[in-house]
């Protein structure tokens, strides 16, 4: 019988699903896990006197293998300790990232036993999601998951002591972690209570306002931000509790508003339309007075002018609010001039309004500030009065907050994306459809970019300003040198940079490298090309300036005229003053170089040995002589100014000038030579060895000769 190969790898395809099912493990945690087993042994994680190891505490929970710690307090310092593969320790070296979660403690090291250790401290773990510890490794990135928990508790102790319908009774929640109780403010309303849980004066607490009498019982749930951990699985609620209250009537009649809150808008004398609880001893078209005492000439709260009343057994009336109130501060007398006739309660609150704004960003602190950057995610902070009784909207921003934020009467968080095309220069912050009169300003980045778009050229292949790390040496004529900025190499659509702010520093020196000439080139800005995705932002009206620069049109020396291994040096710097102190500076060395020189020589031989042609044995030592020599030098190439150390030239020796003996042979003779000289720079005096030929003049003889002199030059 013969089965397929394909029939074979389907079989065995389906078993391994089959094995992931039985066992209970998901395709990609076997992925995750086997990619961090593919680089350490084990992890371990160190907390007060507990240790956790991924190998055999590991959970998995939202979507992957995580290594579950126990905490008591919300900034805890904890130690890791990482077991690499003796392969991996040899051929990775991680570094250890720090996030805005966690700072760290002691930076990672490999200790003599094999392992790497480090410590972070958290931040605030209430408050993180998907924590990891990020290790790197040549620009990849290693994330260690970790899950913290803790044991939360919370409940409260009600007493004895009744309710009263209406009226808003308050407990403190006791709890061991304050910090992981989730907080909404908002009222839930049962059949017969409303509650809402809150914070205040730091402390967590419960309202409770019963909506009808008798013994009713009273349950709640609590949300936490860090789960209880159950059998190896996250709790996000605790158990649900029960009260059982007796509540009580008032001997005044309680009318409920449809709304538990109303905003006291300063601006709207006419007042607010609410519905009250319709009763036959109200009237109609009558105002009353509302106050928070029942004694007369109680300072008035608000007024309340009746309509009519509606099909749905209510009242209709005109709300005018003069003064705040809370329902958790007692009462609300509904008053016939001075006389109570009914009870109602009804939070009277100040329009929300925002009077400071600060922005958090990735690896940063937080910052009064109004300003953000096109393209980034920012966390903005407004703090005010109000802030949880609306919503805010900024306009043309992405809002990715999640439910994890901070918000409260005082304080809200939001999470925004500024599109990285936006075009307006400001940012209205609307509650509703209305305007608040605080804005966030749109400004673009102002960040010193590396000088790769900044490039030089002089006649020779053209240099690019961050990779010129050696002096170019140009054999030529230095007719210009040309400064162009390609700025498409400014932006792109992941990095945005914004304008440079340059300025161009020019030395000329001489082949002693004395200074001859120095000028500065300043106010030089270059912005991002068509590519960037805010070219619109960019005119010649906002200062760019991208045309080619000639130095020429700077100096007086000009570069045409230079000597030869004369230099050009360029200072390209980013100012500092634009960038806070920060920004890349790269220097560009241009040389004119030669590599045969032209020089006359001024020699006197001692001690030459003069082979005259056709004459026999070998003839002493000559006396003093004198030579002068027209020669050329040869420079060493790729080198600056290094001679080699010989030369060759032709001249007229003086045989025996400075021999005064009368037997003396005296001759003029005309020579080629080559000589050996040291390589020393800017020697008037030096002692070469001379070989070469000549004629003499006298004798008419040719002649060959070797021997030592001293050389003067000019």
């Amino acid at each position: 019988m013969h089965i397929s190969s394909k029939n074979v790898l389907r079989s065995h395809l389906f078993l391994l699903v089959f094995v992931l099912t039985l066992f209970g493990i998901k395709p990609q945690s076997v992925t995750a896990q086997g990619n961090m087993f593919s680089y350490f042994s084990d992890i371990q994680l160190r907390i007060d006197t507990n240790i956790y190891k991924y190998s055999l505490d590991r959970i998995f929970v939202e979507n992957e293998w995580k290594i579950p710690f126990e905490y008591q307090e919300i900034n805890p310092i904890i130690e890791f300790r990482v077991f690499p593969h003796n392969k991996v320790v040899q051929n990775v070296n991680w570094i250890l990232k720090s996030t805005n979660e966690y700072k760290i403690i002691d930076s990672l090291t490999l200790r003599i036993d094999g392992y790497y250790h480090f410590k972070v401290q958290f931040s605030d773990l209430s408050q993180a999601e998907f924590l990891n510890i990020s290790l790197e490794e040549n620009g990849k990135t290693m994330a260690i998951p970790i899950f913290p928990y803790t044991h939360t508790y919370a409940t409260i102790y009600p007493g004895e002591s009744d309710l009263y319908i209406g009226d808003e009774k308050t407990f403190e929640l006791i709890t061991n972690q304050p910090d992981n109780i989730v907080i909404d403010p908002l009222w839930k309303q049962n059949e017969k209570y409303e509650y809402r849980i809150h914070r205040s004066n730091d402390k967590i607490w419960i309202s409770i306002i019963p909506t009808e009498t008798g013994n009713i019982e009273i349950d709640f749930t609590i949300k936490l931000y860090r789960p209880n951990i159950d059998l190896r699985k996250p709790n996000y609620i605790l158990d649900k509790q029960s009260f059982t209250f007796n509540v009580k009537g008032s001997r005044l009649k309680f009318l409920t508003f449809e709304n538990k809150e109303v905003i006291w808008e300063a601006k709207n004398p006419k007042g607010i339309e609410l519905q009250i609880d319709n009763h036959r001893l109200l009237a109609i078209n009558k105002t009353y007075r509302l106050e928070a005492t029942d004694q007369s000439g109680g300072p008035l709260v608000a007024e309340m002018y009746t309509v009519r009343r509606l099909s749905n057994d209510k009242i209709l009336c005109m709300f005018r609010p003069y003064n705040y109130h809370k329902i958790s501060s007692g009462y609300l007398y509904i008053k016939d001039g001075d006389v109570p006739k009914f009870i109602t309660n009804i939070n009277i609150l100040p329009e929300p309004k925002i009077n400071e704004v600060s922005i958090l960003r990735q690896g940063g602190s937080w910052v009064k500030s109004k300003q953000v950057y096109p393209g980034e995610i920012v966390e903005i902070r407004l703090e005010g009065e109000g802030l949880n009784r609306t919503d805010f909207k900024f306009e043309d921003l992405v809002d990715v907050s999640n439910d994890s934020l901070i918000k409260n009467e005082f304080v809200a968080h939001y999470l925004l994306k500024v599109p990285i095309d936006i075009r307006k220069k400001s940012i209205n912050i609307y509650t509703g459809n209305t305007k608040t009169g605080m804005m966030l300003d749109i400004i673009e980045f102002q960040r010193p970019k590396e000088l790769d778009f900044v490039i030089i050229e002089y006649g020779g292949t053209p240099v690019v300003a961050k990779d010129a790390t050696q002096p170019i040496l140009h054999e030529t004529t230095i007719g210009d040198v040309n400064i162009q900025f390609d700025n498409q190499f400014i932006d792109d659509a992941f990095q945005l940079y914004g304008k440079q702010f340059l300025e161009i520093e020019v030395r000329i020196t001489d082949a002693n490298n004395k200074l001859v000439e120095k000028q500065t080139i300043d106010d030089i800005v270059v912005c991002p090309g068509l590519n960037s995705p805010r070219n619109f932002a960019y005119t010649s009206s906002t200062g760019c300036m991208n045309e080619v620069i000639s130095i020429n049109d700077y100096l007086s020396n000009k570069t045409h005229s230079l000597e030869n291994w004369a230099k050009i040096e360029l200072i390209i710097k980013h100012r500092k003053n634009v960038y806070g102190g920060q920004g890349y500076t790269s220097r560009v060395e241009i040389i004119k170089a030669k590599y045969i020189a032209f020089d006359v020589d001024l020699s006197i031989p001692a001690g030459l040995i003069i082979k005259k042609v056709g004459e026999p044995g070998f003839p002493g030592l000559s006396g003093i002589s004198l030579s002068m020599l027209a020669q050329f030098s040869f420079y060493q190439k790729g080198e600056i100014q290094k001679l080699r150390p010989f030369k060759i030239g032709a001249g007229f020796l003086a045989k025996n000038a400075f021999n005064f003996n009368e037997d003396a042979e005296r001759d003029l003779g005309i020579v080629l030579l080559g000589s050996v000289y040291p390589t020393k720079k800017n020697r008037r005096f030096s002692f070469p060895l001379y070989v070469g030929m000549g004629y003499f003049l006298n004798e008419s003889k040719f002649f060959f000769l070797i021997g030592p002199g001293v050389s003067i030059n000019f």
